[in-house]
């Protein structure tokens, strides 16, 4: 409103002018009401041990610094209320009332802020384990079971501006040009240098020549990194001259992936692995690529080395119950519960009480067929593990054959195979091979783990393992959609695998923060209202 008194009967009276002086003025602390959440938050960092942060100080040098705790609860409390950027932080600590009161009236600018988030990746991790074990002294989490689970979240990188190998080539191809003509005015210059030589030193080279030198050596290394790409894609089944492997030209740590709004874009991949109490982050990490399941086993060995547990039981969806893991769980005796990433056909005529006899003429169109081959699917064959073989739909046994190492991308796979050698006369050859006059028989394989694929597929069909398998998604999904939704998280603001991982540690420790205050609070507001019941 005007400060011009326009029909002040109307009009309310403000209740003192800008420029009056206060007689007795009112503290920041008051200010702040006792409930409000900056002081919930002040209170459970001062709980914490903050030697580590201390140590990274000189201590001897310089003007004395901000505390490590102060700055560490102005960012955890900034993204607790959806505020990431260290401009907006830097705002808010001068105009907002809540964190000028945590900041104690300090002036703190962005870029402090900034580079302090940067620099305390392992700190930071530190803060995360500290909340962890005090909210189990608190019994508020419970690490013998966790459930892990992976989300996209965008990079900070362009989706249209991406290298393949083909562009690199022609760019190597066009830098050699350049330094080739770069070295030609190199010589003529030297020429003359050694008419007029002044007795400076020439070991150096002219600064356009070394940025074009640096460029094609960092070009050599991308190039390395596609080809790689390219490798694993056609391993995969990807024709990589029609779908080539894409880098992003500015985080080359990130890859195109499907997002989960839909489309491509360049994402990273966070993993988190929760306690299923209340639903803490107890350890986070950042995949590069689609490859979420090849972190299991490394996640859980560190929840157990660093808080000395013994975790009975990870829920997880499909994408973790590989091989390797369900045989690395068993190893360590711990439960997983995933569902099978296998397709099943239902009523399958291939199960049978006597496997030696063939399956019925009016059952034989029912077998499962492979869409590729367009003959009998390897689920039409049944394996017997007290016999270590596999029984035809024709009532015939494929007994063990031989061995052979499968390589798949960067890992060797041992395939055992299993060979009928009485194919001859089968009615039901032309279903079962694509040439049914072939001297070999039909063979069918399973790779090392497969003994551990099919107990864990006996214990997941139990009712209690059902029972017990639909709090996964609870666990597992909501802390990517309060992350996302509620904290914010929808794209990294930093860049490069070390300033991602060490961007997402900080949100999920506010994460963690956020979800302590809440707990806390309803205990308090419990233990309020059973003293007012007992009154």
């Amino acid at each position: 409103m005007s400060r011009k008194n326009v029909n002040a009967s109307y009009w309310q009276t403000p209740p003192m002018e800008r420029e009056q002086i206060v007689l007795f003025q009112t503290s920041i602390d008051e200010r702040i009401p006792h409930d409000h959440p900056v002081r919930m938050l002040d209170e459970i960092l001062d709980r914490l041990d903050w030697t580590e942060w201390e140590n990274t100080y000189d201590g001897r040098k310089g003007q004395p610094p901000i505390h490590p705790a102060v700055l560490c609860k102005v960012l955890l409390f900034a993204m607790t209320r959806r505020i990431r950027s260290s401009r907006a932080i830097e705002y808010n600590v001068n105009h907002s009332i809540d964190f000028m009161w945590l900041a104690s009236g300090r002036c703190i600018d962005h870029t402090t802020l900034s580079e302090f988030r940067r620099k305390h990746g392992e700190q930071i991790k530190g803060i995360q384990r500290q909340m962890i074990k005090t909210a189990i002294d608190m019994g508020l989490a419970r690490l013998s079971e966790l459930c892990i689970d992976g989300t996209r979240i965008l990079a900070n990188a362009n989706r249209y501006k991406t290298w393949t190998a083909d562009k690199v080539e022609k760019l190597l191809i066009e830098l050699d040009r350049q330094i080739n003509d770069a070295l030609k005015d190199l010589d003529t210059n030297d020429s003359m240098e050694d008419l007029f030589d002044d007795g400076q030193s020439a070991d150096k080279l002219p600064p356009e020549l070394a940025d074009l030198k640096a460029r094609r050596a960092k070009m050599d290394e991308i190039l390395t990194q596609l080809n790689e790409m390219d490798a694993r894609r056609k391993t995969n089944g990807i024709d990589p001259v029609k779908n080539p492997a894409q880098l992003p030209k500015t985080d080359l740590d990130s890859r195109i992936l499907p997002n989960k709004e839909g489309g491509y874009a360049a994402n990273y991949t966070p993993m988190c692995l929760n306690e299923m109490l209340n639903g803490f982050i107890v350890e986070s990490d950042i995949v590069i690529g689609n490859v979420e399941h090849a972190c299991l086993t490394t996640m859980v060995d560190t929840v157990e080395s660093e808080f000395s547990v013994q975790v009975d039981t990870v829920m997880a969806d499909s994408a973790y119950s590989c091989g390797e893991n369900l045989t690395a769980m068993e190893a360590r005796g711990i439960e997983l519960l995933s569902p099978l990433a296998e397709k099943t056909f239902k009523d399958n005529p291939a199960f049978r009480e006597d496997l030696t006899v063939p399956v019925a003429a009016e059952d034989v169109t029912r077998l499962p067929i492979n869409p590729q081959t367009k003959r009998f699917d390897k689920q039409a064959f049944v394996y017997d593990a007290d016999q270590d073989c596999y029984f035809c739909p024709a009532g015939k046994a494929l007994p063990r054959h031989g061995e052979e190492n499968d390589k798949r991308g960067d890992r060797t796979l041992k395939q055992i195979i299993y060979r009928c050698e009485d194919c001859e006369s089968c009615p039901l050859a032309a279903m079962c091979r694509k040439n049914p006059e072939s001297k070999h028989g039909r063979e069918v394989s399973h790779d090392e783990h497969d003994a551990a694929r099919r107990r864990h597929r006996e214990h997941m069909q139990c009712p209690e393992s059902k029972a017990r398998y639909k709090d996964r998604q609870h666990f597992g999904e909501t802390p990517f959609a309060v992350l996302k939704a509620i904290m914010d998280m929808r794209r990294f603001l930093l860049r490069g695998h070390t300033g991602v991982q060490t961007e997402f540690r900080w949100i999920c420790t506010a994460f963690n923060v956020k979800k302590m205050m809440t707990l806390i609070a309803r205990l308090r507001a419990a233990e309020t209202t059973s003293v007012d019941l007992n009154v």
